[in-house]
């Protein structure tokens, strides 16, 4: 109930309206229900803050386990190459598993298979649901073998002559006549002492190439015999880049004969094969392996590979072969040869593996070839570059407009101490004692 009072001020009449103590209490009771209203809401709004923080921790905290989980992984696999390359036993089998910590959670296994003269190896490390993978190139790290030989000449009935500026660096191996001056025309010895470092008597033979590259050799020809993944180049042409993972089965490509590879690039677990292949200095290679009867790279060709060649292999003017690369020439004939034409670059191996009768040159190097690696020439040889790494030959021919002279050598370097101190290649004469991992390949 409502009671009004009128005061009247001025001829003007004002009417208060006082209220009774009944609505008093009513309008009490509202303003304590909204109080609570406003204190629920508020505690609502507390705890969804708090569950949200909650969540958010959690998250947080599944993220660091996720991301200690990958860091183990990666660290498995990290500890696994360290592995690998300190014991080099482990490739003679083709799968490892490897417990790397004290976590039986998790796993990681190897798989190893030959790629030619090098290993590609497969490391998946895993924990229950999560994995990581890698597949890695290995090679042989020869440093860690003994010190390996400048030069290392075979010869056991003539004399070693040298001219010009002729350099033989440290632990060269000279026949047992012994090595003296030689002037070829006109043009005597320039240096005080004919090695620069040790010297030692070489044996009458050349020492054996390891079987195992032999073994690998026959081994890419019956990869290409039995393959199931086999097609004609010229089925792949259409894309310019032809490309296989070394997760998947190795990729034959066949070209037909005399054929002239150009403009395209090839890459990975690629084996190209055919009678003669003649490559352009358009195309690029790199680490496929070329097997043929005959290998030929155009001038200025640049990339890098595998030639494996039957009959002969010849490079360009100014060709470039970067590191890894290996030529290997499986001669059975006395008209065989691998043939380096003026200002070649190769950082990798050289390799003509039989030693067949006459005196002919079964490996050429021409003036301005530069090899970063190691010759293995069974045989005889013509040489006039240089090789920062090892030569092992049975002898040296030099032909002249005057004739022909044998084991003698004008204006050259051989010297295993500049070749770089990273350098990996394949352990020519012993199995190594470490290996390396050279990239990774997927």
């Amino acid at each position: 109930m409502v009671q009004a009072t009128t005061i009247t001020c001025q001829g003007k009449r004002i009417i208060y309206e006082t209220m009774s103590s009944a609505n008093k209490n009513i309008l009490k009771k509202k303003l304590r229900g909204g109080v609570l209203q406003y204190t629920i809401a508020f505690s609502l709004l507390i705890l969804m803050m708090v569950s949200l923080f909650l969540v958010y921790t959690r998250l947080c905290s599944l993220e660091i386990i996720q991301a200690q989980r990958q860091t183990q992984l990666i660290e498995n696999i990290r500890s696994s190459i360290v592995l690998l390359e300190n014991e080099p036993a482990l490739f003679e089998t083709s799968v490892h598993h490897f417990q790397i910590t004290g976590d039986s959670s998790y796993t990681t296994e190897v798989n190893i298979h030959p790629w030619g003269f090098y290993d590609v190896v497969n490391i998946s490390s895993v924990h229950t649901q999560y994995r990581l993978s890698g597949i890695y190139l290995f090679s042989d790290d020869i440093r860690k073998n003994k010190l390996l030989p400048s030069l290392y000449l075979s010869d056991p009935k003539r004399y070693l002559s040298v001219g010009g500026k002729t350099y033989l660096g440290n632990n060269s191996y000279l026949p047992a006549y012994g090595i003296r001056k030689a002037y070829v025309g006109g043009v005597g010895y320039s240096r005080e002492s004919f090695v620069q470092g040790d010297a030692y008597k070489a044996g009458n033979t050349l020492p054996a190439l390891n079987k195992k590259w032999k073994e690998r050799y026959s081994q890419v020809a019956y990869t290409i015999e039995k393959s199931e993944n086999k097609m004609n180049i010229d089925n792949l042409l259409q894309s310019d880049t032809i490309s296989n993972s070394f997760a998947d089965t190795t990729l034959v490509i066949v070209c037909p004969d005399n054929y002239f590879l150009s403009q395209h690039c090839f890459e990975g677990n690629i084996i190209i094969t055919g009678t003669k292949i003649t490559i352009d200095y358009t195309a690029t290679l790199k680490n496929c392996i070329v097997f043929a009867d005959s290998i030929v790279l155009g001038e200025n060709f640049t990339g890098e590979g595998q030639f494996m060649a039957v009959n002969r292999i010849e490079t360009g003017k100014s060709s470039v072969l970067k590191v890894p690369s290996v030529l290997f020439l499986n001669n059975t004939k006395n008209t065989d040869q691998i043939l380096l034409k003026d200002s070649l670059q190769v950082q990798g191996e050289i390799i003509v593996a039989n030693n067949i009768s006459g005196k002919k040159e079964v490996l050429i190097i021409e003036p301005g070839c530069r090899v970063m690696g190691q010759v293995y020439c069974n045989g005889y040889c013509s040489f006039q570059g240089i090789v920062f790494g090892s030569f092992y030959t049975c002898g040296f021919i030099k032909r002249s407009r005057n004739g022909l002279y044998e084991n003698y050598l004008v204006d050259v370097c051989i010297d295993i101490e500049k070749m770089p101190a990273e350098y990996n290649g394949i352990s020519l004469i012993e199995n190594s004692l470490a290996k390396s991992c050279n990239e990774e390949v997927y």
